[in-house]
């Protein structure tokens, strides 16, 4: 048990420095040579490239958790080449474009989490049900759970249906403030595959608001940056699938 707890705490870490480093940087010369332009998450046409000193693309240093799609046309259209690590030798001339992504990116095909939808009164327990699709080789996950704790309570997470998964990985210390951490890892390095439609587990809410009030589910990046690794070290685009809970 204590060793799962410090366990957690080593992921906290890693999830705030990776929070304050995925910042993506691309640079004109091949090897990372010259100065590196910093790219945010979002999408940048040629136009904006050449201003930014980048009228052609030779390296890319990606984070651990980030995305570039690079596009053979100067609008982000027709065919794109991705890059999800460091690449010293791009040698990308002529009209480009790129879109950057960290963490959360909206929906993507691959890989979600959704939550259920749940009624209840004030006074009810309420079991939202975690599931997740396309889950294949997935060796890690990371990410935080939102609810309005005006509406609800926290209780407890129960039914687990992860390898791995214990109640150790969940952080509770911003619990007050309505964010549920999670973090998780495959503990024989292997990557874990799962039905699309498994819930995984089930997170238990004690009712506290009044009648018509609403309170949703969500999964984000907030307070921890999300991120999902595949057992060959490819980070995964995370789809949410956000949940409710509706007073009657």
């Amino acid at each position: 048990m204590k060793l799962l707890k410090v366990t957690f705490s080593f992921f906290i870490a890693c999830f705030l420095f990776t929070n304050a480093q995925a910042q993506v940087k691309a640079f004109g010369q091949a090897g990372f040579s010259g100065q590196g332009v910093e790219l945010k998450p979002g999408k940048y046409v040629h136009e904006q490239l050449k201003k930014r000193g980048l009228g052609t693309l030779a390296g890319l240093r990606v984070p651990r958790g980030c995305d570039v799609k690079v596009y053979d046309s100067p609008n982000m259209q027709g065919a794109a080449k991705r890059f999800a690590k460091n690449n010293p030798s791009i040698n990308k001339s002529g009209a480009y474009s790129l879109k950057v992504a960290c963490g959360s990116v909206g929906t993507q095909p691959g890989f979600a989490i959704g939550a259920s939808d749940e009624v209840g009164r004030k006074g009810d327990l309420i079991f939202v049900d975690v599931n997740i699709s396309d889950f294949e080789n997935i060796v890690s996950m990371q990410y935080s759970m939102n609810f309005d704790p005006a509406v609800l309570q926290f209780e407890k997470v129960q039914n687990i249906k992860l390898k791995d998964l214990s109640l150790e990985n969940f952080g509770l210390k911003e619990i007050r403030k309505g964010n549920l951490l999670m973090a998780w890892y495959d503990q024989s390095v292997q990557g874990v595959s799962l039905p699309s439609g498994t819930n995984i587990y089930q997170v238990v809410f004690r009712v506290i608001g009044e009648n018509a009030e609403k309170s949703r589910i969500r999964f984000s990046g907030k307070p921890i940056v999300t991120e999902i690794m595949k057992a060959d070290g490819t980070p995964v685009y995370f789809n949410k699938v956000n949940g409710s809970v509706t007073l009657k």
